[in-house]
């Protein structure tokens, strides 16, 4: 099959995947919220954070740097896989220390347990990792599609039966974990079925990956704390039972980016890295896989912003209008954000991740001033701060990323901002141009 066919089937496929997950995330988050209190997803939410940031470590980047090096061989293949599982097994001893410190920092002793319950999924995720990263890598996404759509499956229906048998916080926690258990040991049995497993580690082959990963853990870390600074901070200052508020707003509007942006940028970065030698090439493809970022995310969160009060009413009950504001102005901050994400697939493409970490250093030297100016006022105002933050940020990454390795004007960038009804239109009838 053809690039293009690739390209066009691999979007296809991960339209499919995303949007059951999200789907599936959307009835699961609905139904709990009937059963659960406010706290608890406060809870899930610092768990989610604490163990989002060490997941980092244990990838070291090398899943970007796997996407960008095209040739490599099984022994490499082979010390990269149990790099990740010795790590995990590290990781997951040093979470399990420190969970009751940082359950005495937000005043919660239930993290105790719940933080080396949920680190769990750490390992599991070891076991299967590398696997979907080459079928990604080989662009079978069908094959991801469907795997990530059982294992979610699993998942929804293990936490609606803990939340109704009255497990509160825990049903949110067996949920994740039964979603990871299953898709990771998918990867794993077909991987060992497709490759087979060495046991062989050299660290010299492993070298050169961890060269280009080092970068990228560093801009994912510092990345880290750019998106979810707010939960930290608010869970810290405010409480978990505003912090659940918060919370849920924020997944509301994350959704429609978790649907839309997967489909495009999973399929960009190994379709960029195939082009990465060609400038041309390269900033053709890139500036359109942004266009058709903007284009797609613009018109849903207008939409989620005027229908804000009726989704919040569907999905989460009566009892959580009262974030319906922060709804509203955070449809915006994720507009912006989802734009950068082309941004993160050009950067793994061409192994510049570098620069992407210093990027990330930049962004998170202006992220906590919008966010403690936002905090003297009100939740509604941090939601707002983060927002023009966030535009102004988008402007900056035209010179600081899209130029240094494109060579793309800004006048072209911006114009590739602007949406594309026509293409929106194109998208719907499933005609998706890829160049």
């Amino acid at each position: 099959m053809s690039l293009k066919g690739k390209t066009i089937s691999g979007v296809k496929w991960t339209t499919v995947s995303t949007v059951t997950l999200a789907v599936v995330g959307l009835i699961k988050i609905s139904v709990l919220a009937r059963f659960l209190d406010a706290e608890d997803f406060g809870l899930m939410a610092l768990v989610t954070f604490v163990l989002g940031f060490m997941d980092l470590f244990m990838d070291m980047g090398l899943t970007s740097a796997i996407l960008h090096k095209q040739d490599i061989t099984d022994k490499e293949y082979a010390s990269l896989y149990w790099i990740n599982v010795i790590f995990s097994l590290l990781l997951f001893g040093i979470i399990s220390l420190v969970s009751p410190a940082i359950a005495d920092f937000y005043e919660e002793p239930e993290l105790t347990i719940l933080i080396p319950l949920m680190a769990v999924s750490i390992m599991l995720s070891a076991l299967g990792r590398q696997f979907k990263t080459v079928e990604q890598k080989h662009l079978n996404f069908r094959y991801i599609a469907l795997t990530d759509i059982a294992g979610a499956a699993v998942g929804l229906i293990v936490g609606v039966l803990y939340a109704v048998w009255g497990y509160g916080v825990y049903a949110l926690v067996y949920a994740a974990l039964t979603q990871d258990a299953i898709s990771n040991a998918i990867y794993f049995i077909q991987g060992l079925r497709d490759r087979g497993m060495m046991i062989y580690f050299k660290y010299r082959e492993a070298k050169p990956f961890l060269k280009i990963g080092i970068y990228q853990v560093g801009g994912q870390i510092v990345n880290y704390f750019n998106r979810d600074l707010d939960i930290l901070l608010i869970g810290k200052f405010l409480g978990s039972e505003v912090l659940g508020g918060y919370s849920l707003a924020k997944q509301l509007v994350k959704k429609p980016m978790s649907i839309l942006n997967p489909i495009i940028t999973k399929v960009a970065s190994p379709v960029l890295s195939l082009v990465q030698d060609d400038q041309q090439k390269l900033r053709e493809k890139f500036l359109s896989f942004l266009n058709l970022v903007s284009t797609a995310n613009v018109m849903v969160y207008l939409l989620v912003a005027v229908f804000a009060y009726p989704l919040v009413y569907v999905l989460y009950g009566q009892s959580f209008l009262n974030i319906v504001v922060v709804v509203q102005i955070l449809s915006a901050y994720m507009y912006f954000r989802s734009i950068g994400n082309p941004m993160g697939g050009l950067i793994i493409a061409t192994g510049r991740t570098d620069l992407g970490f210093y990027w990330n250093l930049i962004v998170l030297s202006i992220m906590p001033v919008a966010i403690y100016i936002g905090a003297l006022f009100s939740i509604e105002a941090i939601a707002l701060s983060l927002s023009l933050t966030m535009l102004c940020l988008t402007l900056l990454a035209w010179r600081f990323i899209i130029f240094r390795i494109t060579g793309s004007s800004f006048k072209k960038y911006l114009l590739k901002l602007v949406p594309d009804l026509k293409r929106l239109y194109r998208i719907i009838l499933r005609e998706l141009p890829t160049s």
